[in-house]
């Protein structure tokens, strides 16, 4: 064998180490988004879901007993993904004891919250994965209360 035989092997070892070096950053940013996306779904569902519930209670109290329980329905993996929330600090639940203003409905507003614990945290330009590499998602949704007394 010639000395140029062993050099093309190289070469291809060299490139082989590369290319195994990007697919392996992009196989574990591909992990990342995919949990970030699901983590985000389950949020929004389990907000959706939250709200859809509190909306058919006929007080504060029965509505975020209610919206707590729908959100229960909802669960992460434990791991990656944590147990959706609600969010107390945020819940309005808006009657206008029973008689709103001219062209104003009663509502109820949710909030709730999960935590995603990111897999393999890729640094790229202006991502900030937060404490420990987590973060955390909120989305609130706002239904019309269903269960009220209608004055005509």
């Amino acid at each position: 064998m010639s000395i140029l035989t062993y050099r093309k092997s190289g070469n291809s070892t060299i490139e082989l180490s590369m290319i195994s070096i990007f697919l392996a950053i992009m196989a574990m940013f591909s992990a990342d988004v995919g949990i970030v996306i699901f983590a985000s779904a389950v949020n929004d569902r389990a907000c959706r879901d939250a709200c859809r519930a509190a909306a058919q209670a006929d007080n504060y109290a029965t509505s975020l007993k209610l919206a707590q329980a729908a959100v229960k329905a909802h669960k992460g993996d434990g791991y990656f993904i944590s147990q959706p929330i609600v969010d107390t600090s945020k819940f309005v639940y808006q009657d206008y004891a029973g008689s709103p203003p001219p062209d104003t409905s009663p509502f109820v507003s949710v909030t709730t919250n999960t935590t995603v614990k990111i897999p393999a945290p890729v640094v790229f330009v202006g991502i900030n994965y937060g404490t420990n590499g987590s973060m955390t998602f909120s989305k609130t949704y706002t239904f019309p209360i269903v269960k009220t007394q209608l004055y005509l």
